[in-house]
């Protein structure tokens, strides 16, 4: 298994495990879209994807977004996704990709990495606290919807 950063050629191929990625979380399947959105993020420098390839095979990634901290004024990374397709969960796929997302944000002077996955989501949670993420209950999470106009 190879672990590395995705170009933006990479996106059609990516673009099906996001796809996947988003049908867990009760999103209408869109691959044109998904490719569309994968291509600006990587165009724009907007994010890093980085990619698990087995035999020549996608199959799995995480996506990371860059923000800041003001509070320790370093850089931070939001590890938005990550997914790895079902046959393949049991390859310790996973595991390597939050160890790369954990090296490249180390690499680039991160103070931390953050992410949040939903409270029932049991495998997810055990994965991330396996590899050194805590829940963070220091804080209140808020979010606001707001309208398209």
């Amino acid at each position: 298994m190879n672990i590395r950063q995705a170009k933006t050629s990479d996106a059609a191929a990516i673009a099906p495990l996001f796809n996947q990625y988003r049908e867990f979380y009760r999103q209408a399947s869109d691959l044109q879209g998904a490719e569309a959105f994968l291509k600006a993020r990587l165009e724009n420098h907007e994010s890093v994807i980085l990619i698990a390839e087995e035999n020549g095979e996608f199959i799995g990634f995480t996506q990371l977004y860059p923000t800041f901290s003001s509070v320790s004024m370093k850089r931070i990374y939001i590890l938005n996704d990550l997914f790895v397709v079902p046959h393949a969960r049991t390859k310790g796929a996973g595991g390597r990709l939050l160890s790369a997302a954990k090296d490249y944000a180390g690499q680039n002077g991160a103070k931390c990495l953050t992410l949040q996955t939903e409270h029932h989501n049991r495998k997810a949670r055990s994965l991330y606290e396996q590899n050194g993420y805590e829940e963070d209950t220091g804080f209140v999470h808020y979010c606001l919807n707001v309208p398209a106009k």
